[in-house]
């Protein structure tokens, strides 16, 4: 069966690189379909976000070695080398010999099978010269750092103007491997050590982080499929979008506005917050996404909150006001590499238009907060000019409104994150009070 999870890994691949999926819908969608088994849902999860996220390394070595340029190269023989170097370099427990051979079995299972001499030739290459990755011909540190961290020079570039090396450095290494995987306890249901005794028992391991119904997760399969997660005891949620939810000071029977809601997980930890009293609008734009609001919302047993289509750029009179408002917008996701590795083949350029959606995003948000009720703003990403720029230009703007100290888990009145801090994603969040 493990040429199940290879052949999938590939299909899986071809749909991100070549047409655009995100890599934890295509691959859940493909592993599905593919009816694979536990493991070997887990061997093609490996492949599919080790081959992301060490792509231009192991394209490096594929051009050392290959005449044809890997551009040109007919995309399913790209992915078949790019998962079978990625096991040769990284997944000590496949032996050489069965990742070669499985290479070869699939240029037929993928209809390539006159590449199987070059994929069989190229993979052999690199065996002999004891796996060692090539050196790199281009001076620089970016250039270098491309073929090191598998993130493109000019994404590097574009980093460096506005972090620190160190940061960049240390930004590009948490990207690398699986990250934490965090959840949080349904308080409104079950308390943390009780649900950390059911998850023991169900074969999951579970621990305590310093963020109160914070637990990371680990030695876990097909979450979906546990009786605690049936039972809507938990969701999965990262420390720093936790963290986000918290810093709203959304308490129970408050009116509460979610701007850019989906999947809900920030929705759902204010609720748990809330005690499940009051209310909370959570909005998107897409009615698919309004319907996984409403199963995650109902999974949990979250009455109060009440999903609805809603434009976040529009503003909407007859919602009313609200004592807490969330605007966490569409960003560039660099600081959540580590989680969807897709993001940082994305070019750069594409990041230049989001600064003025995010601040109509913040302006039209900004109409529904109560005289005394806080407004906060927050991303995934890094870049200051989707941050710190943001916020301090609104204020600059609006003298109604006034920096809001955070005095619990941070200081001052916003948090800029960065992905290896607390082995959490990168994240920003600024939060800001109605004064008149």
């Amino acid at each position: 069966m493990a040429k199940l999870a290879r052949q999938t890994a590939v299909e899986a691949l071809l749909q991100i690189n070549d047409e655009g999926g995100y890599s934890n819908v295509v691959l859940h969608n493909l592993v599905t379909r593919n009816e694979l088994s536990a493991q070997d849902t887990a061997l093609c999860s490996v492949l599919v976000y080790g081959a992301l996220e060490r792509r231009l390394t192991l394209d490096h070595i594929i051009g050392a070695y290959s005449k044809t340029p890997v551009r040109k190269l007919t995309p399913a023989v790209r992915e078949i080398l790019r998962i079978s170097l990625y096991q040769l370099l990284y997944l000590e427990h496949i032996p050489d010999s069965a990742a070669v051979n499985e290479a070869v079995k699939l240029t037929r299972l993928m209809k390539v099978a006159s590449a199987s001499g070059f994929v069989n030739g190229v993979l052999r290459s690199f065996l002999r010269d004891e796996k060692k990755i090539p050196p790199v011909k281009q001076k620089g540190i970016a250039q270098q750092w491309q073929v090191d961290y598998s993130c493109p020079a000019v994404l590097i570039e574009r980093l460096l103007k506005s972090c620190s090396k160190e940061q960049v450095q240390a930004l590009l290494e948490h990207s690398l491997g699986r990250p934490t995987l965090f959840a949080r306890v349904n308080t409104t249901k079950i308390t943390v050590e009780d649900l950390l005794k059911r998850l023991a028992e169900e074969g999951v391991d579970a621990q305590e982080s310093e963020l109160e119904a914070c637990i990371c997760l680990s030695n876990t399969s097909s979450l979906e499929k546990l009786p605690s997660f049936q039972k809507g005891l938990f969701h999965i949620q990262d420390k720093s979008s936790q963290l986000c939810a918290r810093l709203t000071a959304a308490q129970p029977g408050m009116r509460v506005l979610d701007v850019c809601s989906a999947p809900g997980s920030k929705s759902f930890t204010m609720a748990e917050y809330m005690k499940n009293e009051g209310e909370i609008l959570s909005c998107d734009i897409y009615a698919e996404k309004v319907k996984k609001i409403r199963e995650g919302a109902d999974r949990l047993g979250l009455s109060i909150i009440k999903a609805i289509e809603n434009d976040a750029l529009e503003y909407r009179k007859e919602l009313g006001q609200f004592d807490r408002v969330l605007c966490d917008v569409p960003c560039s996701g660099l600081g959540i590499i580590g989680r969807k590795p897709e993001i940082k083949y994305k070019d750069p350029k594409e990041f230049d238009g989001l600064p003025p959606i995010q601040m109509d995003i913040l302006e039209a948000s900004a109409n529904y907060v109560k005289v005394g009720g806080i407004l906060t703003y927050s991303t995934c990403t890094v870049l200051p000019e989707e941050n710190i720029n943001i916020v301090t230009d609104f204020l600059s703007r609006h003298k109604d409104f006034e920096a809001y100290e955070q005095k619990e888990h941070t200081s001052g009145w916003y948090s800029a994150l960065f992905p290896n801090m607390k082995h959490s994603d990168g994240f920003f969040i600024a939060t800001m009070r109605k004064i008149g």
